[in-house]
């Protein structure tokens, strides 16, 4: 199976995404750990939402890719809110990051056709 560098580069940060981001919501918060996790986690995250615009080989964007903005501006915000000490809207955001991209992960493998359900199925 021939899998396209972007489509692997995706898969690459996504998995460990997902496990530092359980990680991270589990572990006690505010600690030196928790924050280099959560940057960590922040760089994957962005990295799994962008990589996605460039898998599609038809260069068409679909109703997954509102997954990845949505991503992409909760990071963001989140980042930014705990800059400015806004802890709720800080954690808001970044578990609703994680909740959304484990809910897409989940949609992307239900889907027949796609590469993630071809390999799980």
């Amino acid at each position: 199976m021939d899998i396209a560098l972007p489509t692997l580069i995706h898969l690459f940060v996504v998995i460990p995404a997902i496990v530092l981001g359980l990680l991270n919501l589990a572990m006690e918060k505010g600690t030196r750990i928790h924050k280099f996790i959560g940057r960590l986690w922040a760089v994957l995250m962005l990295i799994t939402a962008f990589s996605s615009f460039f898998i599609q080989p038809t260069g068409s964007l679909t109703w997954l890719h509102l997954f990845a903005i949505l991503i992409i501006v909760s990071v963001v915000a989140g980042t930014y809110a705990i800059y400015k000490g806004n802890r709720r809207v800080h954690i808001d955001c970044m578990c609703g990051a994680y909740i959304g991209t484990v809910i897409s992960a989940v949609v992307a493998a239900s889907i027949p056709g796609r590469l993630f359900h071809t390999m799980l199925f």
